[in-house]
């Protein structure tokens, strides 16, 4: 018997890692308001200090996320069956994205069409006559922004799940290990061949180079949770795995800053993805010796998770979009904004989300909240990661 059907298997480190880098989204998407990159709301001055752990931010956040959710795919599995499973996926994951469309993104676009100076009114003017035309961002005020993680992550449900017959066979005749590390090849591959003809936009169409990009991550992870032993063997192997990300990257910058490697040439794109999973492995193996554990705040964190992701970005922009004009220091408008983030999250969490049984149903909740046992709290979280 593998690894992930032992009842005694601990898999608590990954609602951990899926909380922390839910967490992390904070302050990135804090930092895009003073980083001098296209967003939604730009403070004038910036903080170049920022760059650098935002773009290396940038590398890691989303690619963990979505490793984490194709296992979690395959937790799901372990106790129901494909039809269930889709099933449940559809409610989590179309219901909060289409009720985030209508309700969540728009006082996003909102706010930029006011700073661009293309909107003067209310927003309920705003709404009823530019939303309700439902012309797509950026040339239409219709959008799913930073819900696209949901959009994406449901059609790779629809494209892994009919694999899972197969990988059941190719799981039981392969065993982890150091080839592993050749799954960055792909990553590299993909954004050596697709990245300047379809550069990231979150929009689905013609996001080919993204779309691979994360399809490929979700697998690795669905994947990676069939193996025998996985787990153990990313642990095992942890440092060495952080060794080669970190050697990655500092030979990037330095190549970078001497010349000898051009930023968005073929040596770029394999030694960025070399570092994106080689440390997405460490994560993992570090998350599993050292996370491998449950206790309250777990318990309503894995919960909260999702519903927090949801709220965060909109909250952000609307705090944002008042902090910028006060005559402080980006590095107070970043902390001011960050803590009132975070409370307004919370608040909202806690004082409205929680509480309403149909405001859980449309943030992806289970209806009634359940106080996890011993066991079945870890098969719970594990089959609900996002």
């Amino acid at each position: 018997m593998s690894d992930i059907e032992s009842p005694s298997e601990r898999y608590d480190f990954l609602d951990w890692l899926r909380v922390i880098a839910i967490f992390v989204l904070f302050f990135f998407h804090t930092g895009m308001i003073f980083v001098g990159w296209e967003w939604h709301v730009v403070n004038e001055q910036t903080i170049p200090a920022l760059a650098w752990p935002m773009d290396i931010a940038h590398r890691l956040r989303m690619p963990l996320l979505f490793v984490i959710a194709g296992a979690g795919m395959r937790f799901a599995l372990r106790r129901r069956s494909v039809r269930h499973v889709l099933r449940e996926r559809t409610l989590k994951l179309l219901l909060p994205l289409v009720v985030g469309m209508f309700l969540i993104v728009p006082p996003q676009i909102y706010v930029e069409r006011l700073l661009d100076g293309q909107w003067h009114g209310s927003y309920l003017g705003f709404y009823v006559a530019r939303v309700l035309q439902f012309r797509f961002y950026p040339a239409g005020d219709f959008s799913w922004h930073h819900l696209w993680f949901i959009a994406y992550l449901y059609i790779y449900v629809l494209l892994l799940l009919p694999l899972l017959p197969w990988l059941m066979r190719m799981a039981s005749r392969i065993a982890p290990g150091k080839w592993l590390l050749l799954l960055a090849l792909p990553l590299g591959i993909n954004e050596t061949l697709l990245k300047s003809l379809f550069p990231e936009s979150h929009t689905l169409v013609s996001d080919w180079y993204t779309f691979n990009h994360y399809l490929l991550l979700t697998a690795y992870g669905y994947v990676i949770a069939f193996l025998p032993g996985a787990w153990a063997w990313l642990s095992e192997f942890r440092r060495g795995s952080l060794a080669l990300g970190m050697a990655s990257i500092v030979l990037l910058i330095a190549s970078f800053q001497t010349g000898w490697v051009a930023h968005d040439s073929v040596l770029d794109h394999i030694g960025a993805n070399v570092f994106t999973w080689a440390c997405v492995m460490a994560v993992l193996g570090y998350g599993y010796r050292y996370l491998s554990f449950s206790n309250p705040l777990l318990a309503w964190a894995r919960e909260a998770s999702y519903p927090i992701y949801i709220l965060h970005q909109t909250v952000i922009v609307l705090v944002g979009y008042k902090v910028i004009h006060e005559p402080w220091t980006p590095w107070t408008k970043y902390a001011v904004i960050l803590v009132l983030a975070m409370a307004a999250c919370l608040a909202l969490y806690e004082g409205c989300v929680r509480r309403v049984p149909a405001l859980r149903l449309v943030f992806g909740m289970k209806r009634v909240a359940r106080r996890p046992g011993r066991l079945a709290g870890r098969a719970t979280a594990l089959e609900d990661v996002q």
